[in-house]
């Protein structure tokens, strides 16, 4: 059992890690004698042995989980239990420090990142912590999951807070509660917390049915295709165009790799969707979206000529770095509005390609695999122009991008 030469510092057990296998390594603090650190593959957990009479303690007293309780923290409660030894006392009043939305979070965010949640999820979740009042998020998650009305008061608190914004902080409260359950659940599948109940039993975790999504009519993409083209970023006009042709998200278009192209199978892997790697899949292309990857391609090579080797949609130098692709907020920033001005530029072309698929006759569950909506059916890359059922959904991506070229006036060079 390896022994630290002084007290252990809280930079050198971030760097400690189990044995092979994940086998627990178990590591003394060289300052107070019987003061230990088990590196499990989850988490550290500080313990205080002591095997001296009068008393002999028989087990070791678990004093908490770091970063939870960093170093200084677990050696102060060492030496206040070796007092209470010498003063031949039970260690059973030293209670662990229970584990809350604000110690627990870090570790949940790098679980995050090793599961290869997208940066976009990790910033989701953390904005809806922020947004948690201190009180809360220092809570121990025990107190809240015994008590669900305090996230209950919370959600009302955060609406009222946000009454003023566009809509009126609903969206906001669901997020936060929605956090706190996907937390709460990691942490007892990973043992770090048991709970007795639900911290948001009580909350909304649902937004209500919207009525007011924008999304672009059929009779509004001829003049969004005109806007279009009087855009000066050649590339901007190319991602805008395949935003509709495709059905994806923005960040999902702007970072889209030409390595990931398969011309022959027709198709392009979508590694990183919304939902992480788990999610990913294979977008079918239409003969029209592989035009619109033949003109961005040009447009980078002519524009971008480093970044253009690597991303579809290639952006300018930013960071000192000449290898990005555009972002996704700038198409936003384009100012592309439909007749009720409103924004026209991402996720209500995402709306419209859904609308158009229907108006072409394709079938809805066919049109949840082509978004890869969560309860559809995964486009994985066995299907794709292999068998009869990839054809299938070939020929309606072909029909989809018809319906949306014809809405469009049947603007030249576009099939």
């Amino acid at each position: 059992m390896p022994r630290a030469t002084h007290g252990l510092a809280d930079t050198t057990i971030q760097g400690l890690k189990p044995r092979a296998n994940g086998v627990e390594r178990i590591v003394r603090d060289g300052s107070v004698p019987g003061l230990l650190l088990r590196v499990g593959k989850h988490k550290r957990t500080w313990y205080m042995r002591v095997e001296k009479k009068p008393p002999v303690w028989k087990r070791p007293v678990p004093l908490g989980t770091w970063p939870q309780l960093k170093a200084d923290d677990a050696r102060e409660q060492a030496r206040a239990l070796w007092k209470r030894h010498e003063a031949g006392l039970p260690p059973e009043d030293v209670q662990p420090e229970q584990p809350t939305i604000e110690t627990l979070w870090p570790l949940f965010e790098q679980w995050l990142t090793d599961e290869g949640r997208s940066k976009r999820t990790r910033e989701s979740y953390e904005d809806a912590r922020n947004q948690l009042a201190e009180s809360v998020r220092n809570k121990p998650l025990t107190e809240l999951a015994e008590a669900p009305r305090i996230m209950r008061e919370e959600q009302a608190r955060i609406r009222k807070k946000l009454a003023n914004s566009r809509r009126g902080g609903m969206a906001m409260a669901t997020a936060v509660a929605r956090f706190v359950s996907a937390l709460s659940n990691w942490a007892v599948k990973h043992d770090y917390v048991k709970l007795n109940g639900n911290p948001v039993a009580a909350a909304k975790l649902v937004d209500p049915k919207r009525r007011d999504l924008p999304v672009l009519g059929p009779e509004e993409l001829a003049q969004w295709w005109t806007a279009v083209q009087k855009l000066k970023r050649e590339q901007h006009r190319e991602a805008h165009l395949f935003t509709l042709l495709s059905g994806l998200r923005r960040e999902t278009v702007v970072a889209l790799e030409w390595r990931h192209l398969d011309l022959k199978r027709r198709c392009i892997r979508i590694e990183k969707p919304k939902g992480g790697e788990v999610r990913g899949f294979d977008l079918i292309l239409s003969r029209a979206m592989i035009r619109c990857l033949w003109r961005a391609r040009h447009i980078g090579r002519r524009l971008f000529r480093v970044a253009s080797e690597r991303w579809v949609f290639a952006g300018p130098e930013r960071h000192k770095s000449a290898d990005h692709h555009i972002r996704g907020d700038a198409l936003t920033k384009d100012g592309l509005l439909n007749e009720k001005n409103e924004s026209a530029a991402n996720h209500a072309l995402r709306r419209s390609y859904a609308t158009l698929a229907r108006n072409a006759g394709v079938p809805k569950e066919m049109i949840t695999t082509l978004l890869n909506h969560s309860g559809g059916s995964d486009v994985t890359e066995h299907y794709i122009h292999d068998t009869r059922l990839g054809r299938l959904y070939g020929e309606a991506q072909e029909d989809i991008s018809r319906a949306i070229v014809r809405a469009m006036g049947n603007p030249r060079g576009l099939m």
